[in-house]
């Protein structure tokens, strides 16, 4: 008995049972089938190895499950011993197709005319449609209770069952792909023989059953060889004219042998053997093959052979992960999501536009708040890998033992608690898209070995598991972090930084880009619906002015806040406490400046506090940015707001000096005072 469990998610009850009964009969007890009906469970419910929803809860499924890995959206075909009373009835006939939902009825009309149901004219009907006139007939999948009642006659044809395909991609989730597929190609190709030699007699209705036949034949992903008693062929799909390079018209008919010299159909008449999955070489392609003998009551009269093409399979794999993507590993964002318009930030997006053409390692660093995931997403987008995941994992947010199963995988038992079935790990899951190491910083030296053999050889292994599993993703990583610190500590391995900072990316810090910060409030404020709220002059001080020690992160939790606590206009008094800690106001950083900014800033310390003649070119820089003149009073009275004692007289003795470091010009009368050039090179270096 398998551990691994699948859950049927319908709407109806009846659905429910029809679609457990034919897994249970497919699976039997290698799976354990588990049903429910979407209005009898609450929220997060489902926790299985596998999901198989009904197509009209697509918009919904995501509520009720939880730890779910996989999803199926079952698509649904007829039963086609249900077909024989629908090909006698009289062409041209008008006949009501009743269904309990307008996509249910439509889905269930196209089905019937690709099988060669199209003698007759189907009227789809369902609960909300009004009928117009007089229809004496009905057809119905199993849904009699929606035929109106002034209709006397219904054929019921049964409800629709799983498609083929919908049960060989569960069989691919499930891993028992091996030993059912084929089966069931065989058992389908059975129910449209036993419907041919019913209808035989019906010579009006050859034709049209021929049609049928070839239209679901045609339809099955695989080539498809049938032979009879007499080893002729009687079936060659259209896969098998592409796989063997030859039309149905050449080979229908004729010797198996003659045609086609290696299928051995021949011998599974004789021996009644299986031959299921062997790998063999046709016309310069890899093919896998499954021959089986077909029986009608106990008598074998023929045999069936499958051919997959290995391409195919590969693309059935890829098919599989890039529904990863619309389970949530996308990247959201893109480079015009990035709001600002200074030089800093318009140069880090041209730099990260250049590196996103590169498949090799970025390393995003940048304080924490300054939107690091933001330029990560917004790179994969950019990049060439745009229709792959994007899959995103924070270093620092678990454990060291989660972590490392979160990142490689594990294997069934590997550990206590582990879930049946074992469960990919974040590396496999981005396989040909892009994963973001977020906090890479944070990762401990264990899990940092096993990181670096993972980046150097592209495969990774699950714990607990012993089979290495081919990888291609672009790695992305991002810290907060001074990672040469770390090595020079021995806290992370130097070998594996260099393998990460391939391409750097340094996203800079709010305060060094302080012309942003009028653009970000007011996107902040559109965010919270907030846009009519009117800021007083002394708030549009205080942040200008205020150091932003957590970056943008901390500027959208304040407006978020004023946008809650005030209605019409913003004060000084309006804004969150810690906005009034001296501490924040205007934190030096000296990092990289150059000779001569190093200088004036010497120069200015010797004068008395640096911060005041830092806020002053604030000031000027604050009202260039908005298009208008601020005197020296308004200076000093936007001084003790932010708890700076600055006369009027005092603010003009330092104009004159930064105007002497021509970091400033003094106009005259009404032209104010402008902060130059230099002078916001100044800001941007020493803040």
């Amino acid at each position: 008995m398998s551990n691994k469990e699948l859950a049927v998610v319908t709407i109806s009850e009846a659905t429910n049972n029809l679609l457990k009964e034919q897994l249970k009969e497919i699976l039997q007890d290698r799976v354990k089938v588990k049903g429910y009906q979407i209005n009898e469970i609450g929220s997060n419910t489902i926790n299985s190895d596998l999901v198989l929803a009904t197509n009209s809860l697509q918009g919904e499924i995501d509520n009720y499950i939880t730890g779910v890995d996989d999803i199926i959206f079952a698509r649904r075909s007829l039963d086609f011993s249900s077909l024989e009373m629908l090909i006698k009835l009289p062409d041209g006939k008008e006949v009501l197709l009743v269904n309990n939902t307008e996509m249910a009825a439509y889905e269930t009309k196209s089905m019937l005319e690709k099988v060669g149901i199209d003698h007759i004219n189907l009227q789809p009907f369902y609960p909300e449609k009004k009928l117009n006139k007089e229809i004496d007939l009905a057809i119905t999948p199993g849904e009699k209770g929606y035929v109106p009642d002034t209709v006397e006659d219904i054929i019921d044809i049964g409800s629709r069952v799983l498609s083929l395909t919908t049960i060989i991609e569960a069989l691919i989730k499930l891993d028992l792909l091996d030993e059912k597929a084929d089966l069931l190609v065989t058992k389908h190709i059975k129910q449209l023989v036993k419907l041919s030699n019913r209808l035989y007699g019906n010579t009006k209705k050859v034709e049209r059953i021929n049609q049928m036949l070839e239209a679901v034949i045609n339809h099955v992903h695989d080539g498809v060889i049938y032979i009879n008693q007499q080893e002729e062929i009687e079936i060659f799909n259209q896969k098998a004219e592409e796989i063997f390079e030859m039309k149905a018209k050449e080979a229908v008919g004729a010797k198996v042998e003659e045609k086609i010299s290696n299928t051995k159909l021949n011998s599974i008449l004789k021996t009644e053997d299986k031959h299921l999955n062997d790998l063999q070489d046709i016309v310069e392609k890899k093919i896998v093959t499954s021959r089986v003998p077909v029986k009608l009551d106990n008598e074998v009269i023929g045999a069936l052979a499958t051919f997959k093409d290995v391409t195919e399979v590969k693309k059935l794999e890829k098919n599989l992960r890039r529904k990863l993507k619309d389970k949530g590993h996308i990247a959201k964002y893109e480079f015009s999501n990035i709001v600002g318009n200074s030089t800093q930030i318009n140069q880090t997006i041209k730099k990260a536009k250049d590196l996103a053409e590169s498949e090799s390692t970025i390393l995003i660093q940048g304080e924490s708040g300054t939107g690091k995931e933001l330029f990560a997403q917004s790179i994969h987008n950019y990049s060439n890998r745009e229709k792959q995941p994007f899959v995103a994992v924070n270093c620092a947010a678990l454990p060291e033992n989660l972590l490392e199963s979160e990142l490689f995988g594990y294997e069934e038992g590997a550990f206590t608690g582990a879930k049946k079935g074992g469960r990919p790990g974040v590396f496999e899951q981005a396989h040909t898209g892009t994963i973001f190491l977020d906090e890479v910083g944070d990762i401990p030296l264990k899990i940092q070995t096993n990181l670096l053999r993972v980046l150097q050889e592209e495969e990774v292994m699950r714990i607990g598991g012993t089979k290495v599993i081919p990888i291609n993703i672009r790695v992305i990583a991002a810290t907060n972090k001074n990672l040469r610190k770390l090595v020079k500590e021995g806290k992370f391995r130097e070998d594996l930084y260099y393998r990460l900072s391939v391409l750097p990316l340094k996203v800079p810090a709010l305060r060094k880009r302080k012309e942003d910060i009028p653009l970000l409030i007011e996107f902040f404020l559109q965010k919270f619906n907030a846009g009519d709220l009117v800021f007083s002059e002394r708030v549009k001080s205080r942040l200008y002015n205020y150091n932003w020690p957590g970056n943008i992160r901390e500027l959208e939790n304040c407006i978020e806040y004023i946008s809650q606590t005030c209605n019409e206009r913003v004060e000084i008094g309006d804004l969150p406490s810690h906005f009034h800690d001296e501490d924040n106001i205007l934190r030096k950083s000296i990092e990289d400046i150059d000779c001569e900014i190093e200088d004036i800033k010497s120069e200015l310390e010797e004068l008395g506090d640096i911060k005041e003649y830092l806020f002053i070119l604030n000031e000027l820089h604050l009202a260039k940015q908005e298009g208008r003149n601020i005197g020296r009073r308004e200076i000093a009275k936007n001084a003790k707001i932010n708890n700076l004692h600055l006369s009027s007289h005092m603010v003009r003795s330092r104009l004159r000096k930064l105007e002497s470091c021509r970091l400033v010009n003094i106009g005259q009368g009404r032209q104010g005072t402008k902060i130059t050039e230099k002078g916001i090179e100044f800001l941007e270096r020493t803040t």
